[in-house]
């Protein structure tokens, strides 16, 4: 073998062995390969030396290979799986979920990536990554932008941590700005040009648009938020109507073989109650009651009934107050 073809078989070499592409992905190779061949001779001046036209050939034959190579990573990465932000914990009634590439049936545990839009016409509760929980009331339109950050559209979305020791990068475009919080539970509403935000627990942050203005909420503030007005409000209670769509789509606690004291704290927290012991002895007691069976199914009312009627204690709800004891 001369020189010539030495220096084609190490261009051959240099370019590797791709993969093998999709027939789509071949079919397109090919033609560019075909359209950058055609373009070559027609630009070529007379006849070269033959050493000339081996190499333009080594170089055309490793242009083309290479051409291959970048058709099959493009179609990789035109293909790489979505990035899961969400999933779906609870639906009650009907909602729509839009992707990019069409429309998400929507059931419990359904995945929902990035730039996902959801239009809940009933009420869903939405798991995103290890604790933090997102519960749309009817008529909410609420747009995934990324794995921590959301656009709430219209309606009204229900934020909960996990609690004051958990962190969430979550922020939630308004027309009003951005919401960032710290450990807590708070909801946002959209209503066109009007933004509400309510915190039960924790610590709230609004900053405008322009960054021009940005207000802290605690535990009790309500804002609301209408163009350049701004309205504040404290010491509002975290319980009531204003509370209890939310509170309907929490996940139910498994208390099997959990102690009573663990069931009473969850429960008050998703309510939004405080809670009072008769004793103390009483409180200790209730870290060694153990609770069997399941509360699935039940309302509020009927699982005090049900866990008072097990233990012996006597639970009772008052102005805001579970009352353990006599």
């Amino acid at each position: 073998m001369n020189t010539d073809d030495n220096s084609v078989e190490r261009l051959i070499k240099l370019a590797g062995e791709p993969e093998l592409p999709s027939d789509a992905g071949m079919r397109r190779a090919r033609a560019a390969s075909e359209q950058a061949w055609r373009q070559m001779l027609a630009d070529s001046a007379p006849p070269a030396p033959r050493h000339g036209r081996f190499l333009g050939l080594g170089f055309a034959m490793a242009a083309a290979l290479a051409l291959v190579a970048w058709f099959v990573g493009r179609a990789e990465f035109d293909h790489a799986p979505a990035i899961v932000v969400a999933r779906v914990v609870s639906l009650d009634g009907t909602a729509v979920a839009r992707a990019e590439d069409g429309i998400i049936p929507l059931a419990a545990n359904a995945a929902l990536p990035a730039r996902t839009t959801l239009e809940s016409r009933g009420r869903m509760a939405l798991a995103v990554g290890g604790s933090l929980s997102l519960r749309l009331d009817r008529g909410t339109r609420l747009k995934f932008d990324g794995a921590d950050q959301v656009t709430l559209l219209a309606g009204s979305l229900y934020v909960d941590s996990g609690g004051l020791n958990a962190s969430s990068p979550l922020r939630i475009r308004t027309p009003a700005g951005e919401v960032s919080h710290i450990g807590t539970q708070f909801q946002v509403f959209v209503s066109d040009e009007l933004t509400r935000v309510r915190v039960r627990e924790g610590r709230v942050l609004l900053e405008s648009r322009g960054g021009e203005r940005r207000q802290d909420l605690a535990t009790g503030d309500a804002l609301e938020v209408r163009g350049d007005q701004y309205l504040l409000e404290h010491g509002l209670p975290s319980f009531g109507t204003d509370w209890a769509w939310a509170a309907a789509l929490a996940p139910v606690l498994e208390i099997e073989n959990r102690p009573l004291s663990e069931f009473l704290a969850w429960l008050v927290r998703e309510q939004g109650w405080r809670l009072h012991y008769d004793s103390e002895r009483l409180q200790e007691q209730a870290g060694e009651i153990r609770l069997h069976g399941s509360l699935e199914g039940l309302d509020t009312a009927a699982m005090l009934e049900r866990v008072s009627l097990v233990t012996g204690v006597r639970l009772e709800v008052r102005q805001g107050v579970l009352w353990v004891g006599a």
